[in-house]
């Protein structure tokens, strides 16, 4: 009876594959097995790259060469050997750049910097993720002096525009509810004073907080949160900042990329 079952399964396998259906869905199998042998995360040559804005002061950036299939990576900075504590840092393998300018100011040290960025994901076959590290970058007292103040409009190697009213923003903020500078607003996390939350108007708006861009709505700082700005779609992430330039992932919405401009790619 045993001898009979199997006999029996073996041939519906043979008839189903023989089928118009089961030879298409033979070649899906194959399509799809050798489409995943070919996605390479790999990335390399990781290097500091530094430019001067209109206003005289400096930027750094990270830079590397782009992987070939888009995963999130995730970038650490260390200071003389030692690994800094900034929060996450992530970007798309693809992006091949990212502006680190805040986080240096947040780390403010003088010394010999050096950054790690890992590919999220790893290639078929090899034991670990691919990962590349940075030259040395030499940062002194007058060095973080003259670092540039917020956002870049790009950190990508294809420069996207970003308004500097804010991620999609169409009408200027008015003087009367000017927002509050990064030394007066709440950081992320904390709970902001009666004095701190009047300052921080109370409308929606974006705010760039030198870190990067915060969203409120009626006055109310908002995190972990997809909102729409002038018909696009932002997301503000558990720490109340925009992300941007990376791969997001929710448990209501799924996993979507969204661009150097923080805007809803796919």
């Amino acid at each position: 009876m045993r001898l009979q079952k199997l006999t029996a399964a073996f041939m519906t396998a043979v008839l189903v594959t023989s089928t118009p259906v089961g030879a298409y869905l033979g070649q899906i199998s194959a399509y799809a097995k050798e489409d995943e042998e070919d996605k390479d995360y790999s990335i390399s040559d990781a290097a500091w790259e530094e430019e001067t804005d209109a206003n005289g002061k400096t930027r750094v950036y990270a830079t590397w060469s782009e992987a070939d299939t888009s995963s999130t990576g995730t970038i650490s900075i260390s200071v003389d050997g030692k690994k800094q504590s900034v929060g996450s840092i992530t970007a798309s393998t693809t992006s091949g750049r990212k502006d680190l300018t805040s986080y240096i100011k947040k780390i403010g040290k003088k010394g010999t910097y050096t950054f790690k960025i890992t590919a999220g994901k790893k290639n078929k076959g090899d034991d670990e993720k691919s990962y590349s590290e940075s030259d040395d970058l030499e940062i002194d007292s007058d060095y973080l002096k003259n670092l540039a103040t917020g956002s870049s409009s790009s950190s990508s190697s294809s420069s996207s525009s970003s308004s500097s009213k804010g991620p999609g923003a169409v009408t200027p903020v008015p003087s009367e509810t000017a927002a509050a500078s990064p030394a007066n607003a709440a950081t992320p996390g904390q709970t902001a004073t009666a004095e701190q939350t009047q300052a921080q108007v109370p409308k929606t708006l974006w705010q760039d907080w030198g870190y990067g861009w915060v969203y409120f709505e009626d006055g109310q700082l908002v995190k972990d949160k997809w909102v729409v700005s002038n018909g696009k779609y932002y997301h503000i992430n558990a720490t109340g900042f925009m992300d941007a330039n990376t791969i997001v992932t929710d448990s209501m919405y799924g996993t979507h990329y969204v661009g150097a401009d923080g805007a809803l790619v796919y």
